[in-house]
């Protein structure tokens, strides 16, 4: 049986790949866009299949001598990954051109009352959860007031300064785990470390959540102060 834990980590995880199928597959306009959505689907069920059976193995947790956490590492190749993707395929751009739908995406952050919970039963660090969980929270919780008032007066404005917001909370949040987390990049020692967030199920978050959090924030960021991504 799943524990509750591991039941909060892959649910929205998987309701995330279903969600941005979802919003791909809504905007396309030919048989193209058919099929880039449906192999950006496999791509993501893939990566997070992966992702999943790498962190059962315990493949997150920093080995004894490691200089880089294994993360870390992650986190840069699926960020590079992710970049070189959007900028190889004009039809993915295209079909990722609805930013209400989008922000919308960013209600998985929500995930942010399951690091608060931990916090309470002191299984993660204060000096994380805190800004992490109310963070997350506070984005998850204001992304369908944002997306729905995106087309009134001031609302790019208003999307923009969501947006970066979203990008602070996620780098601190990454900052924080790095630092709090025993191994070569640890600054604080605190009780408990951080630990838990490179072993399974949590390592998820900032493997697989959080670079694709990171990556939907900066394609609407684009959108909102250029109004061009997708029209090339």
């Amino acid at each position: 049986m799943l524990s509750p834990l591991v039941v909060a980590v892959l649910l929205p995880t998987a309701l995330v790949v279903m969600a941005i199928v979802a919003v791909l597959w809504r905007e396309r306009t030919s048989s193209r866009d058919a099929r880039v959505a449906i192999a950006s689907g496999i791509v993501l069920a893939v990566w997070a299949a992966a992702t999943t059976v790498l962190a059962r193995r315990g493949f997150f947790q920093p080995a004894a001598g490691a200089r880089v956490p294994p993360v870390g590492v992650e986190l840069i190749v699926v960020l590079l990954a992710l970049a070189l993707s959007l900028s190889a395929s004009p039809s993915l751009r295209r079909l990722l051109r609805n930013e209400a739908n989008l922000i919308r995406l960013h209600l998985w952050r929500l995930e942010g009352l399951v690091f608060l919970i931990l916090m309470v039963q002191g299984r993660v660090p204060v000096l994380w959860a805190l800004p992490a969980g109310v963070g997350d929270v506070l984005v998850g919780a204001t992304a369908p007031w944002v997306a729905r008032r995106l087309e009134r007066r001031g609302g790019g404005h208003r999307a923009i300064t969501w947006t970066v917001l979203g990008m602070a909370d996620l780098i601190v949040a990454v900052a924080l785990g790095v630092m709090t987390n025993p191994g070569p990049t640890q600054v604080f020692h605190t009780v408990p470390t951080a630990d838990m967030l490179t072993q399974y199920p949590l390592a998820l978050v900032p493997t697989f959540l959080v670079p694709l959090a990171f990556t939907l924030h900066v394609v609407s960021l684009l959108q909102l102060s250029r109004g061009r991504w997708g029209r090339d």
